[in-house]
This record gives structure tokens, sequence and C-alpha cells, in this order.
């Protein structure tokens, strides 16, 4: 299962990719898709796994906890009001 970090002052935020922007992906104009599982991890608990379609036709899944999903986005929209 990922962890999940939440920088709510993200502009500035990934200073180790600044050198590294041959190797970044910076996908616009994409979808991102997030699938609820009603028993996707082990213990059978929910998740959440995030869909990416990257151009080259590969295909980057990550899965974390709904648990751990709901509380960013919680955290997120708490701030929201920062960035209106």
């Amino acid at each position: 299962m990922l962890g999940i970090q939440v920088f709510l002052d993200g502009d500035g935020s990934m200073p180790d990719l600044t050198d590294r922007m041959d190797d970044v992906i910076h996908l616009t104009g994409s979808e991102i898709s997030f699938h609820a599982l009603k028993t996707g991890m082990t213990s059978r608990k929910s998740s959440v796994a995030i869909r990416v379609d990257l151009p080259d036709g590969k295909v980057v899944v990550a899965e974390t906890s709904m648990r751990l999903f709901l509380e960013a986005a919680k955290l997120i929209g708490t701030a929201k009001s920062e960035f209106d």
C-alpha cells in the first residue's frame, strides 16, 4: 500500500525534479482515473487504485487505502478556500 503525502503549498514542492526534467513525464490534457475497490487490500479493506495512462502506452497503477485517500482529500478540501 502506498502512503500519501499532501503538500498544501505545492508550488516549488518538487525541487528534486529541477535537474531531472528529462526523467519527468508531465501529463496535461490527459485523464487520471480513480477506482474504488471494495476489498482491494490484503486485509479485505477498501482501497483506491489510481490509473495514469502514459503517452508511450504504458500504464501506471498506484493503490492506497480508502481511509488514507479520503483523509488526503479532506485535508486538501479544507485548504480549497485559499485557492479560490
